[in-house]
């Protein structure tokens, strides 16, 4: 038979090891609840640290903005032109190349086929000053068709006077749609009439040369030369071509093979020059010239 004291000593023995489980519950309780804290601490001291890389990418990409809408001010101060590149062959510098093509294969090949009619075979000053008419004409009747247009629907929507842009907000606003939308549907825009034109000038001024009216090569080239005048002069600012200056610009033109190197006086045009603007505009394809 067991002492009572023995049952005491038992309980006080139990009593002993609860203590003792609960601090060591107690301690890993807290050695996790360090772990959390500190591991809080690395979370808070990475949140910093990304906000901070956050804000400063932010500034970077804001002076990046702003350095890039500088320079897009001072290429619009120096007039230079920005492409949408969506118009795909429509664009400035795909049409400026169609121009130079224009002069140095559909113009070989409408000789070609201007050789083949007897009356013209060797008529060659002839030719050559045809095929540079073509080119002024077509450029004249693409630029009356944009001028009429324009003023049809001034006339349309009852503004007095169409040519002043500056009248107000809203007429600036109504010419810059139109140019707009001229630009961006310049290869849909029905050319025949533009055509038909050109070639009825040609046939009225060489009457003496009905041949011409069966040359296909010819009612070619006047097609290709009336819908590109018309896509550049659709442009903002419209190209022009130029032909009157009578002195040689090495930065307007070129000469001819046949020309006399050591004049500066322009005999006469094989192909005009394509400047980006009326008034003091950069010359983006040089005129062919004889001096």
């Amino acid at each position: 038979m067991y002492h009572k004291s023995h049952y005491l000593d038992a309980n006080h023995s139990f009593a002993r090891g609860d203590n003792s489980n609960a601090v060591l519950v107690k301690g890993s309780i807290w050695r996790q609840s360090v772990r959390d804290t500190t591991e809080i601490e690395n979370l808070r001291r990475e949140l910093v640290k990304a906000k901070q890389t956050i804000f400063e990418m932010q500034e970077k990409e804001q002076r990046l903005k702003d350095r890039l809408a500088e320079q897009a001010q001072k290429m619009l101060e120096r007039g230079i032109r920005f492409e949408n590149v969506c118009l795909g062959e429509m664009r400035p510098t795909a049409l400026i190349r169609k121009y130079g093509n224009l002069y140095a294969q559909a113009r070989v090949d409408t000789l070609d086929a201007l050789d083949s009619l007897h009356p013209l075979k060797d008529a060659e000053e002839l030719k050559s000053k045809l095929l540079f008419s073509v080119v002024v004409l077509a450029f004249r009747s693409a630029q009356q068709t944009a001028s009429e247009l324009k003023q049809q629907i001034c006339k349309l929507l009852q503004i007095q006077d169409c040519s002043k842009k500056e009248n107000n907000d809203e007429t600036a606003e109504l010419h810059t749609s139109i140019n707009t939308y001229l630009r961006n549907t310049c290869d849909q825009f029905d050319t025949s009439k533009n055509v038909e034109e050109v070639c009825n000038q040609i046939w009225a001024t060489l009457y003496d040369y009905p041949c011409l009216k069966m040359c296909d090569g010819l009612t070619i080239y006047v097609r290709d030369c009336v819908r590109l005048a018309w896509a550049l002069t659709s442009q903002t600012p419209p190209f022009v071509i130029e032909y009157e200056t009578r002195n040689f610009r090495r930065d307007m033109h070129i000469r001819f093979h046949t020309s006399h190197q050591e004049c500066d006086t322009i005999k006469t045009y094989l192909w005009p020059a394509l400047l980006e603007d009326a008034t003091n505009g950069p010359c983006v394809h040089k005129g062919v010239v004889i001096t």
